[in-house]
């Protein structure tokens, strides 16, 4: 015969039912924090207590994270706990109670545990009546939380998944940003567009407040391309110069100066062992922490951005390369029609020369122009510099010579006149040495040589005379005054006209050609005729020099010939 009482076999059933309808709202839902939440809430109700707690073990070290709390405001606000080693026990009451979970007034703990390990505890406060734990609470408490225990589980498990899901969603949504952006990088080659398109894919996905990004210049200075909430110049510049050494990628060493102006994370964005660019990132405004995945993120986005606008640089100068190619190839072309296409020539008078620019364009200038039937000018300039400036110079004394040449200006009148024009029109840094003459039918040569090279007379005895009456280099003064020399040329004379790249052409061991050098090489050819000596010249000046890719300097020649 059974000994139980009326009262506690309704005491029993009423267990049972408080068990089963707990159960049951407890496995009717996955979500985490309403298991949670319904447990204590149920316990608390049925023993009446008036505090309880739910702590979940984190992944690693014997830290506990408060989940679900009813009065213990403090504990709610701690967030993460650590506890010693726990007592090997199902339950804990009074001094086996953790000191730090008996110091908030707890002085009953159960573990919460599945498939052999524990996942969390479940901690209650005293009675409101002051009685001691019955047996049968004791059990009906030990029951719930073991009935508890596989919902508690299943619902960590199905939160870890929805995290897990949502994080790949996340990593997909940024894999698919990164592919996009690369295509659109590739796309175009507008710098601006780079960046803008960087920083709309960084925004969106980390929502910072304020952030910065540097790039490298090709003098190994950073330049500030892209910011938000930052004023421009805003980190001082000797601290920019030295940022290579004071960004660590693991900002465990954050420089001061960073988080002075509110940044948190500092990335150098490396390429080829070289740091390139350097973003540096302010808070979320979710507060939310950078996670590895966020930084692995920028990391891809950054070196992105870094590539492109380096190709878009790339390019550019290809672009600007290619341009100015081409306008120096109008311009070779254009000083090559300034250069005369056929010397004329007279029946005593053989004419050959040979024009070499140092670069596609040159500063040397000579011309021959029939100014009579019985008149013939001769000119040979050199203007100081080489490349398009002195191009541009050497345009202006062929214009100078051609306008004047339909004037009756006599040659000294005609140098004075474009010593006028080149000084007035002309930096003071820029000259032009000239060599003026009129060769006349009866063989009589009148020269007026305005500072340069004077151009050898070898007579057919070999004697040697230098044509260097006339004046100073042009554009030196406004108002200078020249003087004219006048030679006769006999039957097997020679004037040879040169510039300085053909005497100071350099030798394999860094010697110039030099004049004397010239002097005996026309001397022992004075009996060939015009065409043949300027190519004995430069097939000498070439045995001299070696093959060269190009020359150091403007290389014109003219020879002049009587003949019978």
């Amino acid at each position: 015969m059974s000994t139980e009482s009326p009262r506690g076999e309704r005491e029993q059933r009423y267990d049972l039912h408080a068990l089963y309808q707990a159960s049951r709202m407890l496995s009717s839902s996955f979500d985490l924090d309403y298991v949670l939440r319904n447990l204590v809430l149920s316990t608390m109700s049925k023993l009446l207590v008036t505090r309880g707690v739910v702590l979940l073990q984190e992944p690693e070290g014997p830290h506990w994270r408060v989940a679900v709390t009813r009065g213990l405001p403090k504990m709610a606000m701690a967030g993460l706990i650590t506890l010693p080693v726990l007592p090997d026990a199902e339950i804990w009451t009074r001094e086996q109670v953790p000191p730090d979970l008996a110091a908030q007034g707890l002085v009953l703990v159960m573990p919460i545990q599945s498939g052999g390990r524990h996942i969390g505890l479940f901690a209650l406060g005293s009675k409101v009546t002051g009685e001691t734990f019955t047996e049968t609470e004791l059990e009906y408490v030990q029951s719930l939380v073991h009935m508890s225990a596989a919902a508690i589980a299943n619902s960590m498990m199905i939160r870890e998944l929805r995290e897990a899901n949502q994080d790949l969603a996340s990593r997909v949504q940024q894999l698919k940003t990164l592919f996009e952006l690369s295509q659109e990088f590739n796309a175009t080659v507008d710098k601006d567009r780079v960046v803008k398109q960087f920083a709309f894919a960084m925004l969106g996905h980390m929502a910072a407040r304020r952030y910065v990004f540097y790039l490298r210049s090709d003098s190994g200075q950073f330049r500030q391309v892209a910011a938000q909430a930052v004023q421009d110049n805003a980190l001082p510049a000797e601290f920019l110069s030295g940022l290579n050494d004071l960004v660590n990628a693991d900002n465990a060493a954050l420089h001061p100066e960073l988080r002075k102006q509110g940044f948190v994370l500092a990335m150098p964005i490396r390429l080829k062992d070289q740091v390139q660019g350097i973003l540096c990132m302010g808070p979320k405004w979710t507060h939310v922490p950078y996670t590895p995945e966020d930084i692995e993120f920028l990391y891809s986005l950054g070196s992105l951005a870094v590539m492109s606008i380096q190709n878009v640089d790339l390019i550019e100068e290809r672009i600007e390369k290619q341009r100015l190619q081409e306008e120096m190839r109008m311009a070779r072309s254009i000083q090559k029609r300034l250069l005369p296409g056929r010397i004329p020539q007279t029946q005593r008078l053989q004419i050959a020369s040979i024009a070499l620019p140092s670069r596609e364009v040159g500063g040397d200038y000579f011309d021959v122009l029939r100014l009579t039937d019985n008149r013939l000018l001769v000119m040979v300039a050199d203007v100081t510099g080489k490349g398009m400036p002195a191009a541009l110079l050497m345009s202006t004394i062929h214009a100078c010579t051609h306008l004047m040449r339909p004037m009756k200006m006599t040659l000294v009148e005609s140098i004075e006149e474009t010593n006028r024009v080149v000084y007035d029109n002309t930096d003071p840094d820029k000259f032009i040495t000239a060599f003026a003459s009129i060769y006349y039918a009866d063989g009589t040569l009148a020269y007026v040589n305005a500072g340069h090279e004077p151009p050898m007379l070898i007579r057919s005895d070999g004697t040697v005379e230098h044509l260097s009456v006339g004046g100073p280099l042009l554009g030196v003064m406004p108002n200078l005054r020249y003087t004219s020399g006048k030679i006769s040329l006999r039957p097997g004379d020679a004037v040879v006209l040169f510039t300085d790249g053909v005497t100071e052409a350099m030798g394999a061991n860094m010697e110039e050609y030099t004049e004397s050098r010239l002097q005996a090489l026309v001397i022992a050819n004075r009996h060939c005729s015009a065409p043949e000596l300027v190519q004995r010249i430069q097939d000498d000046i070439e045995a001299f020099t070696g093959p060269v890719q190009a020359l150091s300097d403007d290389r014109t020649l003219l020879v002049l010939k009587a003949v019978n």
